[in-house]
């Protein structure tokens, strides 16, 4: 009797031995896949964050390009303006030296009605002379036609090569000559070719025009 209780009693503690042993066993068997679970979910953070990160600073680099391509145009613009402006001065300047080169050249040359040069001329003819060899452009026959053709400027925007014009009226233009500055111009009159006074009694001074 004793001993099947003793050999009873035996088993039972094996048996909660075995049972603890593998409620142990699976404890760390848990724990172990929860750390793996852990270290696999933290990796899969890391890569989410990673990438998160990489198209925030992609969207960042990207609005950082748009605006700087936003600028860019407006800058070149700016700059393609300025330029324009510089080599408009620069053409301006270098094209009323040749002109003035190619109407001093025929100072002193005598004044024929209707005539175009190279050794005589009437006002229009002297002005269209200097234009066609001085910048290579062509400008109308007459005076009053000069004057129609070519965009007018006021006394006080003048610049050096511009038409001064002389007449009763806009409508009634009947002489020509080239402003040179300081209130004077190149021209050929009665006289021939001279540099003269603009503002003098014999001359009603009508307008001024720019030479396209």
């Amino acid at each position: 009797m004793n001993k099947t209780k003793t050999k009873k009693t035996i088993m039972l503690i094996m048996l909660t031995v075995l049972a603890m042993a593998t409620l142990f066993a699976t404890d760390v068997t848990n724990a172990s896949a929860n750390k793996v679970h852990h270290k696999k979910t933290h990796k899969v953070y890391k890569k989410k964050k990673a990438k998160k990160r990489h198209v925030v600073t992609k969207h960042i680099h990207k609005k950082k390009a748009k605006k700087v391509a936003y600028k860019k145009p407006a800058a070149k613009k700016k700059a393609h303006k300025v330029i324009k402006k510089v080599t408009h001065k620069k053409t301006r300047k270098l094209g009323f030296s040749s002109v003035y080169k190619a109407a001093s050249s025929k100072l002193g040359h005598p004044y024929v009605y209707g005539a175009v040069g190279p050794y005589s001329f009437d006002c229009s003819g002297f002005t269209q002379y200097a234009y066609r060899h001085g910048a290579r452009k062509y400008l109308a026959r007459t005076a009053q036609m000069q004057y129609n053709t070519n965009r007018h400027v006021s006394r006080k925007h003048v610049k050096k090569g511009d038409l001064v014009f002389f007449g009763s009226s806009r409508r009634n233009i009947y002489h020509v000559g080239i402003y040179i500055g300081h209130d004077r111009m190149i021209d050929a009159q009665n006289r021939g070719v001279v540099t003269e006074k603009i503002h003098v009694p014999w001359w009603h001074e009508v307008g001024y025009a720019r030479v396209a």
